[in-house]
């Protein structure tokens, strides 16, 4: 029996198409990873703190003056930095905090970062950010809204420095304790966090 050119394609292309619709098991579909430390194991606390000091562009709440300060790199959209901010309130009259927005989430996260530097009065921006979370984008209206590329460069700064950090979550912070030393956290209660600092 001999087989056309024509048939002889017809039937090898069908063969891709054969392999993928193999059926898959629930077990093949489903993969699973190593998981990794949320601190990474040759991570820089006191890199990450003043590069983000020096380079950085964020908002202080809290005591200026304070002699335990934390950096903490933040996305807009992300409901576990809210929960860290909350857990913070309690230490605002002992610490200087320091937020800095990043791009990581989606694209609402650079515009509203945006906003929050670029306003005149960053932390009431702020405020009202975390105030409206709730609401249908997760805090500030943005939609329709654009703003400087040098503002929304910054942004992109400040998740710059923190990805060469070597950081992989949001939120992520260093807290820099009153003896000097730099100790690095992501998601903390309040009481961990005065241990953490020594308060």
């Amino acid at each position: 029996m001999t087989v056309s050119r024509r048939q002889l394609l017809a039937g090898g292309g069908l063969l891709p198409f054969a392999a993928i619709a193999a059926p898959v098991s629930a077990a093949e579909k489903k993969r699973t990873w190593p998981e990794k430390p949320t601190v990474p194991t040759d991570f820089n606390p006191e890199e990450f703190f003043v590069e983000l000091a020096e380079r950085g562009t964020g908002l202080v709440i809290g005591n200026k003056n304070a002699k335990v300060e934390v950096s903490v790199v933040f996305d807009t959209q992300c409901a576990w930095c809210v929960w860290l901010y909350n857990q913070f309130k309690p230490f605002e009259d002992r610490v200087k905090f320091n937020w800095y927005p990043t791009a990581v989430l989606n694209s609402w996260s650079e515009l509203q970062g945006a906003a929050i530097i670029s306003s005149a009065d960053p932390v009431k921006t702020f405020l009202e950010h975390e105030a409206h979370f709730k609401d249908e984008f997760r805090g500030l209206h943005v939609r329709g809204k654009d703003f400087p590329f040098e503002t929304k460069k910054k942004v992109w700064q400040n998740s710059k420095i923190a990805r060469h950090a070597g950081t992989r979550v949001v939120p992520f912070a260093v807290v820099k304790t009153a003896d000097g030393r730099y100790v690095p956290f992501a998601k903390v209660k309040g009481e961990e966090f005065a241990k953490l600092a020594g308060l």
